[in-house]
């Protein structure tokens, strides 16, 4: 049996119109499995919502609930007008009275955080998962009305992971027996449709996988079943060599190594969860990014080893990024100096961009959050602390160091008038990063992208 895993993202679920695309794409595999991201909106509708019960505002947060209900049954009345069927009565009655349930929850979830006057974590995982929980299932039944044997399955009863809520960790062992079900589902000539981003901790609550976590949820299960690819559908044909939303004359690139892409993804790239690839590369499983709009197009794929050879593969960028300076007290660092720098970062789990030292300093580049403000605070034991936010890190992938000095010269040639704050070049990761103030960003890395890819 040939399996293939298909994941399609919130633009590939927009509407009725993408729904059906989707459907007839599935319809081309002899054995796929399906994971689905919640529709275009949705998840940032949820924790919108979120935010305003913990600030006291339910009539708001309600109402949106309200909208996200009238959107769904939009698509479901539109989809089964169109694909006229003998038991749409039937899918109808399905899809409302699911979607009812699942927005009642939402509401008693808003009404709790609310009563909290909080929003924890935990209560964000909650409501933010919804949105799959309800488009898998929805999906699935629309399935039924285009002849195929769709069949939902909840994400909860695959993806296991510890309780680290908004960023959880898999637990592989459990996910790899828990997808022997999907192959009795699929032996029974059904596809299986399961929700992404979103899984269950050992107490049964409801976890997520952070940011682009459907992606995740496809490779997982593509490693449990040792399937022959896991396909990443969008809505642009593969990985360009540059976010082409921002990036006009970015261009596709028709291969990447398993670490040149899951680079990119940590870098900023959007296409990508960062932690997406891992279990696809233990298998040696192509991961395939293509276009549903296009489905001929060859798009993206993602091997071992790439065949490509180039000066520089890509570039990346990631705005709300801050720089952290610490300088030692004593004026020459000492080894324990760094160790106690990092152990910080380490007790706050913030993962670090980039690394500049000299004798008796070192500054670091990550996402900002609150966090930096308290690792700004238990840092001052160890030396004087200097926090800049608004910041925007750019970062090339891929730098060949046979012509590094031609890179260099391009690169400082198109960033001449603009203050660079942090430089820094990893020869093993072939990684150039660069970090200047985040109302620059954009133009510094359009004017890079020019420099090099044209």
């Amino acid at each position: 049996m040939d399996i293939n895993v298909l994941k399609f993202g919130g633009t590939s679920m927009n509407d009725h119109k993408t729904w059906k695309q989707v459907l007839e794409i599935i319809r081309g595999y002899e054995a796929p499995v399906v994971i689905v991201s919640a529709t275009a909106r949705t998840t940032r509708q949820l924790i919108e919502s979120a935010k305003l019960a913990a600030s006291g505002d339910l009539d708001k947060a309600t109402e949106i609930a309200d909208s996200i209900q009238d959107r769904h049954l939009t698509i479901i009345n539109d989809f089964l007008t169109e694909n006229p069927h003998a038991k749409n009565e039937l899918i109808r009655e399905s899809c409302e009275k699911k979607l009812s349930e699942k927005v009642g929850l939402l509401k008693k979830l808003l009404l709790y955080t609310k009563e909290q006057a909080e929003l924890s974590d935990k209560m964000k995982d909650a409501i933010a998962s919804i949105g799959e929980q309800i488009s898998s299932y929805l999906l699935a039944q629309c399935g039924l009305a285009v002849n195929l044997l769709t069949q939902y399955i909840d994400a909860k009863k695959i993806i296991k992971t510890d309780a680290e809520y908004g960023h959880a960790n898999p637990n592989r062992m459990l996910i790899n027996q828990r997808c022997g079900s999907l192959e009795t589902v699929l032996e029974s000539g059904f596809t299986p449709i399961i929700g992404g981003f979103y899984g269950e901790a050992p107490d049964g609550t409801t976890t997520t996988l952070g940011f682009e976590g459907s992606d995740y949820t496809a490779s997982l299960i593509g490693g449990a079943l040792n399937s022959n690819t896991i396909e990443i559908w969008t809505d642009v044909s593969g990985i360009y060599t540059s976010d082409p939303r921002f990036i006009d004359d970015a261009k596709p690139i028709a291969e990447l190594s398993y670490f040149d892409a899951t680079e990119m993804a940590f870098y900023g790239a959007k296409v990508l969860h960062p932690s997406t690839l891992k279990p696809a590369q233990e298998r040696n499983i192509p991961v395939l990014v293509k276009n549903i709009f296009d489905p001929e197009a060859s798009g993206t794929k993602i091997v071992r080893e790439s065949e490509l050879n180039k000066d520089i593969l890509a570039m990346s960028f990631k705005d709300n990024a801050a720089l952290v300076t610490v300088s030692a007290y004593e004026t020459v660092m000492g080894y324990s100096f760094l160790t106690n720098v990092f152990e910080e970062l380490e007790n706050q789990r913030l993962p670090v961009d980039a690394v500049n030292t000299t004798e008796a300093s070192v500054t670091i580049s990550l996402t900002d959050s609150e966090k930096l403000d308290v690792l700004s605070k238990n840092l001052i034991e160890v030396g004087t602390v200097k926090l800049e936010r608004k910041k925007g890190l750019v970062s090339l992938i891929g730098c060949s160091l046979s012509n590094i000095d031609d890179l260099t010269s391009k690169i400082f040639n198109s960033v001449k008038d603009t203050d660079i704050d942090m430089i820094t070049f990893t020869k093993e990761k072939r990684i150039l990063s660069i970090v200047v103030d985040q109302d620059k960003m954009l133009d510094v890395a359009r004017s890079i992208h020019t420099k090099l890819f044209e």
